[in-house]
Parts: structure tokens; C-alpha cells; sequence
């Protein structure tokens, strides 16, 4: 485990921050509204989520 950023994973960031590169993040999981809901799977009859399954956010490269 390093307990430092090396300047290149700094740049790696900087890139994504300022979109010189596109990325992908999605939920592997479902939060659901109470624990009663815990057991439930992707189509029950009252299965609802605050957010839905896979919900993410995919950017592309910004180009000038």
C-alpha cells in the first residue's frame, strides 16, 4: 500500500478532472428505502429503490 499519490496518478486524475479522458462509474448495488426491502431481488412485485439498479455516469473525452 503506498501512502503517497505518485505525480503520475495525479495526472491520471487531472485528466479526467479537465476531460482529456472519459470514464464510467456505475452502483454495483440498489439502496433501498427500508429494511424490510433487504431480502428483495431486481423484480419483485415491491421492489423499489431510491436509485435504480446499475444507475452510473458515463463521460466522454472533451475535445477543442
Amino acid at each position: 500500500m503506498q501512502p503517497y499519490v505518485s505525480i503520475i496518478d495525479a495526472l491520471r486524475v487531472a485528466d479526467v478532472l479537465f476531460g482529456d479522458f472519459g470514464f464510467t462509474g456505475k452502483l454495483p448495488t440498489a439502496w433501498f428505502k427500508s429494511v424490510k426491502q433487504l431480502s428483495m431481488n431486481v423484480g419483485y412485485l415491491h421492489y423499489d429503490t431510491l436509485n435504480p439498479f446499475g444507475l452510473g455516469l458515463t463521460t466522454k473525452p472533451y475535445k477543442l
